[in-house]
Formats: structure tokens, C-alpha cells, sequence
């Protein structure tokens, strides 16, 4: 019981920091792409920046898919817990690099 109390603690925290990397990420293309001289890398987004779509997708819908892994998480926990830990680190080394070279 106790251990699978700190496994929803560890995945709630998890979701908090990628759902805070994510409106990062969201501002930092708003200010590098659509405000600056830079180019969309990823090519399934480059379509949706600088539309009222990619505000949508990056401020609710992933909001809300970040919701539903935290409501189905009595069966994603023992299952996809690495995969969100991994997520996570990536979306951090992400926000690290972005920081780097474009704002150190």
C-alpha cells in the first residue's frame, strides 16, 4: 500500500514537471518562432505554430491528456512508468538545450 502510495506521489510529480515544460516549451516557440527569426524543427508542429491551433494543442489538449494518464494511473503505473520517467527526462534535456542555446 505504502509503495504504491510513493509510485502516484513519483507520477503525479512527473506529470506537474511535464506539464510545466510543456507551457515552457509553448512560450519559447511563441517567442523564437512565431515572434523571432527561427524555424519549427519538428514537422508534425510546424504546421500548427503561430495558428490559434497550437495554442490549443499545447495549453489544452495536452493539459487534459496529462489529466487522463493521472485518472487512469492505477493501471498505467505498473505498466508505463519508466516510459513517463523517460518522457520526462527528455522534455528536461529539451529545456536545457533550448535555454543553452537560444537564452544563455
Amino acid at each position: 500500500m505504502l509503495k504504491r502510495r510513493m509510485q502516484y506521489f513519483h507520477l503525479s510529480w512527473l506529470l506537474i514537471l511535464i506539464g510545466l515544460f510543456n507551457m515552457i516549451d509553448f512560450f519559447a516557440t511563441q517567442d523564437l518562432v512565431v515572434f523571432g527569426d527561427h524555424s519549427e524543427w519538428n514537422p508534425f508542429m510546424s504546421g500548427l505554430v503561430g495558428t490559434p491551433y497550437f495554442a490549443l494543442y499545447k495549453l489544452v489538449l495536452i493539459p487534459a491528456g496529462l489529466l487522463f494518464l493521472w485518472f487512469v494511473r492505477k493501471s498505467l503505473v505498473p505498466k508505463y512508468i519508466g516510459w513517463v520517467r523517460f518522457a520526462c527526462g527528455l522534455y528536461a534535456l529539451l529545456m536545457i538545450y533550448t535555454w543553452g542555446v537560444f537564452y544563455a
